[in-house]
């Protein structure tokens, strides 16, 4: 083989690692602005997230941004898609089961299966309570806008702009919530009916997200939260249970 041969067979090994090194690189980077974006919304809130401030503390040039994410609206589209995983995750298969398993529980099993639950709950809630925060504020912001809007104009338009952002995280949250739901339901082969799932969901998000915040001011303990939620729960789901022994 010449040198010109050698240089080609060279260049062609070379060309899958400089590949893979850019593309390392490109992921470190989107990572980066994606941690900064998170700190930027936890200190300021979604008014404290601009291109240029984000990329700045990722330790890039704005116009760089683009390489990674179409607008400001896709990153935080990623962004609360990461957070609603990282909350929902370990917790979903562990609802699902107390809910299928409710009928059949002891009043102390019942107990340490919920204390357990929402102590995932507290514990996700409190690895960033000021990001916490920040969602409850924006979540009753952006249902305080929507309200007004639909009452005034009512556009698509003007739809689109409320639910750009972090603010409707909270919101699908709470949609995901009503999916475990009624797969536990299910899975019991309980009747229910969609509306009373809603209306449970939303009774018991603005309980936990309450106490949780109350927890955070040293109202009270977190022991003493969980204790008073899951008597909370515990009559709840007992609602469901008496409805199907009636059928």
């Amino acid at each position: 083989m010449n040198s010109s041969d050698t240089l080609i067979a060279t260049n062609e090994n070379l060309e899958p690692l400089m590949e893979t090194k850019r593309a390392l690189a490109k992921t470190k980077t989107r990572r980066a602005l994606l941690k900064s974006a998170l700190q930027l919304y936890g200190l300021d809130g979604a008014s404290g997230m601009s291109m240029n401030k984000i990329a700045k503390g990722a330790g890039i040039a704005q116009p760089s941004f683009y390489n990674h994410f179409d607008d400001l609206e896709a990153l935080q589209n990623e962004l609360g898609e990461q957070l609603k995983h990282h909350y929902l995750s370990p917790i979903r298969m562990a609802w699902i089961n107390m809910l299928e398993d409710y009928a059949a529980l002891t009043n102390e099993q019942f107990n340490q299966r919920c204390q357990h639950c929402l102590t995932l709950i507290f514990d996700a809630a409190f690895q960033n309570i000021a990001l916490f925060q920040r969602l409850i504020e924006d979540s009753l912001g952006n249902s305080s806008t929507q309200g007004n809007q639909h009452s005034t104009m009512g556009s698509s338009k003007n739809s689109h702009l409320v639910n750009k952002g972090l603010g409707r995280l909270i919101g699908e949250i709470k949609e995901e919530w009503v999916e475990i739901f009624i797969q536990g339901l299910s899975s019991a082969e309980r009747t229910f009916d969609v509306s009373e799932i809603n209306l449970c969901v939303d009774i018991a998000t603005a309980q936990v997200h309450e106490l949780i915040l109350g927890c955070h001011h040293g109202r009270y303990s977190r022991q003493q939260a969980i204790a008073m939620l899951c008597k909370n729960f515990d009559a709840l789901f007992s609602s469901f249970a008496q409805e199907n022994s009636k059928v």
